[in-house]
C-alpha cells in the first residue's frame, strides 16, 4: 500500500512544474533530529539539512565547511574558527554558542543522544553525561561568535573528523531550522520527504533542484521505479541485477569503509570450536561469486591503506573445523533493512554451516529498530551487523568494539584489546598506525570474535539528467551541488 501510494503521488504532478531529483529510503525516518539518529534510514534526509564545521572529501579529506578550519595548541586543546555571518534557514545567526549549546544539549542524559560518546574524550564530558559533573565544567568554550574552544580530557588524534558528522551538527530548540542546503518542505507521513534549498546556505551550487524522497522498502520495486524514470538516484542495486547493469554508463560502485561482520552473542562466548567451526566451513570464494561482490567475504574489509600488508583474511579450510559435540540449534538474526540480499545470504549461510560443520541454525528476520533492541540487551548466538564507523580512520573502526562503545555488541571486554586501540591512538607516525591496526584485526580474527564479510561496495544506479551529486566512503551523500546537466 504504501508503494501504491507513493507511486500515486508522484503522479499527480503536485512538484510537475519544478524540476525534482528523486531517490527513495527503504524506512521511513523516526525524525528529523541528527542529535537523536540511531540509525542509517535518515542519514541521506539529515547530512543535507544539517552541516558541520567540516564535510569530508574521499580525495581532499576534511573540507571546511561552516567552518574556516581548526588547529591544536596543544595535544590536548583544539581551536576551530567559524565562517563569519553564518544564517540558519530563518535568517537568524548562527554562531559558536550554538555548537556550545548543542554540546550540552547531546549530553543531557534525557536527550537520549545514541552517540553521546562521540563527545567523551573532551574534558568532563562522560562524567556531565553520567550526572557526576555540572554541564557548565564541560571543556568547550565560545569566546565569541566564530570560536570554539575544546580541551580534551585524553588524547583522540580524530577529534576534527566527528566535526564533520552531522551527528554532532548544531540545532536549534526548533527543529523547523536548519544549517545545510537544503530545508524541509514537505513530510508526507507514510510517503515522501521533499526537500528544498536553503538559500540561507552560502556554499554549492546556486540551481539545486528540489530532491523528494520516497519510502520504498523492496529494492526491486525501486528498481522498477528507476527504470520508468519515476527515480533518478537508486541507493542499492540488488546484488541479482548486478552482473546485467555493471557495463551501463548509469551503474556505479562507490566503495565504503564499513566493518559488515557475523558476530557471536553469549551463547557461543565459551565455545570457541563452535566459533571455529562457523568461520572455516564457509566457501568464500562461492559467496563472492554468487554476490557479484567486489571485496572478498572472510576478509577483515577494511582499506588495505589501513595496514602494513594485505588487509587479514580467513580462507575455506574444512581440516580446521572441529568436530562439535552440541545438539543446539542457534539463532542466525539479521535485520529486515538489508532486504532480498541478506535474507539470501543467510540462507547460504545456514546451509554451508549445515553441509561443513554438522551444525544446525534458525533463521530470524526482525524489524531494524527491534533487530538492534535485542543486540543492546542480549545478543542471539550469531547475528549479522554493519559498521559504518564514525571516521574514516582504522581506530574509529576498531573501537567499535570498545566497552565504551554503544556499537560493541561482541560484549568484547579485554585489557589486551584495549591497549592495542591506546597504542594505536597514540601512535606517532603512519607506519604505527598500521602496526597496531593489523594488531587490532588479528586479535577480533585469532580469537574468532567475529567473522569478517570483506570490503564493502554499494551499487548503485544514477540518471545523468543531474550531476554534482557526491557519496563518499562514509556513505554520506552530499547534494550541496546538485543540479541539473547543462
Amino acid at each position: 500500500m504504501k508503494i501504491f501510494l507513493a507511486i500515486l503521488l508522484w503522479a499527480s504532478g503536485s512538484l510537475a512544474a519544478e524540476k525534482v531529483f528523486r531517490l527513495h529510503l527503504a524506512n521511513e525516518p523516526g525524525g528529523l533530529d541528527p542529535n537523536k539518529q540511531r540509525t542509517s534510514a535518515s542519514s541521506y534526509v539529515l547530512g543535507n539539512l544539517y552541516r558541520n564545521v567540516f564535510t569530508f572529501d574521499d580525495q581532499k579529506g576534511l573540507v571546511p565547511d561552516l567552518g574556516v578550519g581548526c588547529k591544536r595548541d596543544k595535544k590536548k586543546n583544539l581551536i576551530c574558527t567559524l565562517k563569519k555571518d553564518l544564517k540558519w534557514s530563518d535568517g537568524s545567526p548562527l554562531t559558536a554558542k550554538d555548537f556550545l549549546r548543542t554540546y550540552k544539549k547531546i549530553l543531557n542524559v534525557k536527550t537520549a543522544a545514541p552517540r553521546a560518546d562521540l563527545l567523551f574524550k573532551i574534558k568532563n564530558a562522560e562524567d556531565i553525561y553520567l550526572g557526576k559533573k555540572n554541564v557548565e565544567s564541560l571543556g568547550v568554550t565560545a569566546p565569541d561568535d566564530v570560536t570554539l574552544k575544546f580541551e580534551f580530557q585524553s588524547l583522540d588524534p580524530d577529534f576534527e573528523y566527528n566535526l564533520a558528522n552531522f551527528l554532532l551538527a548544531p540545532t536549534k530548540e526548533s527543529l523547523s531550522v536548519y544549517s545545510g542546503p537544503y530545508k524541509l518542505r514537505e513530510w508526507k507521513k507514510g510517503h515522501k520527504i521533499v526537500l528544498e534549498p536553503n538559500t540561507s546556505y552560502k556554499n554549492g551550487h546556486a540551481q539545486r533542484p528540489l530532491v523528494e524522497f520516497l519510502f520504498v522498502e523492496e529494492d526491486t520495486v525501486a528498481l522498477q521505479l528507476y527504470e520508468k524514470n519515476e527515480l533518478q538516484f537508486l541507493r542499492r542495486l540488488p546484488t541479482l541485477f548486478i552482473p546485467k547493469y555493471k557495463t551501463r554508463s548509469d551503474f556505479y560502485w562507490i566503495p565504503v569503509t564499513r566493518l559488515d561482520y557475523l558476530g557471536f552473542g553469549p551463547d557461543l562466548g565459551t565455545r570457541e570450536d563452535v566459533r571455529k567451526a562457523l568461520t572455516y566451513s564457509l566457501n568464500y570464494v562461492e559467496l563472492q561469486k554468487i554476490f557479484s561482490s567486489e571485496g572478498k567475504p572472510g576478509c577483515i574489509g577494511l582499506p588495505d591503506s589501513w595496514f602494513p600488508e594485505k588487509a587479514p583474511c580467513f580462507d575455506f579450510d574444512l581440516k580446521k573445523v572441529p568436530k562439535v559435540q552440541t545438539t543446539s540449534t542457534y539463532t542466525l538474526m539479521f535485520s529486515a533493512l538489508g532486504g532480498e540480499d541478506h535474507k539470501r545470504a543467510t540462507e547460504w549461510l545456514q546451509n554451508q554451516w549445515s553441509k561443513n560443520a554438522g551444525i544446525n541454525t534458525h533463521l530470524e528476520v526482525k524489524e531494524n529498530k527491534v533487530f538492534l533492541q535485542i543486540l543492546a540487551q542480549k545478543p542471539p548466538a550469531i547475528f549479522r551487523k554493519g559498521v559504518a564507523p564514525d571516521r574514516p580512520t582504522c581506530l574509529a573502526a576498531l573501537e567499535t568494539f570498545s566497552p565504551s562503545s554503544p556499537e560493541n555488541y561482541l560484549r568484547i571486554k579485554s585489557d589486551e584489546y584495549q591497549k592495542i586501540l591506546s597504542s594505536l591512538a597514540n601512535a606517532a607516525n603512519i607506519d604505527e598506525q598500521k602496526k597496531w591496526c593489523l594488531k587490532g584485526a588479528q586479535y577480533l580474527m585469532e580469537n574468532h570474535l567475529m567473522i569478517p564479510l570483506g570490503a564493502i561496495h554499494f551499487s548503485m544506479l544514477a540518471k545523468p539528467d543531474f550531476v554534482g551529486w557526491k557519496l563518499n566512503q562514509m556513505n554520506q551523500l552530499d547534494l550541496s551541488d546538485l543540479h541539473p546537466k547543462p
